[in-house]
């Protein structure tokens, strides 16, 4: 995923420069198909893929998170973990 998310930007940008590719992935123009024409993208405060979650058993698939009903009022992706309120991380703030 990584490696895709790079290659989008550099794609779509046509450029190599790191800034510049860096603050087009956390701006909210960013966005790489992943799983099912979901579109994720990485929070701008912490830096974090939002992705769907696949729930399984060991021989069954239960469900893909987020749950149906959980709305968030940024990204339904934000629903699972902590949200920009309660984070400690102070990586991304300027």
């Amino acid at each position: 995923m990584a490696v895709r998310a790079v290659g989008e930007a550099a794609t779509r940008k046509q450029t190599m420069d790191f800034k510049v590719l860096s603050d087009f992935m956390h701006s909210p123009d960013f966005e790489v198909a992943a799983f099912k024409g979901v579109k994720t993208t990485f929070r701008n405060w912490n830096g974090q893929l939002r992705q769907p979650l696949i729930v399984t058993t060991p021989k069954l698939l239960v469900s893909v998170s987020p749950q149906p009903g959980f709305l968030h009022q940024t990204s339904e992706l934000d629903t699972m973990g902590y949200d920009k309120p309660e984070t400690k991380c102070k990586a991304y703030t300027q």
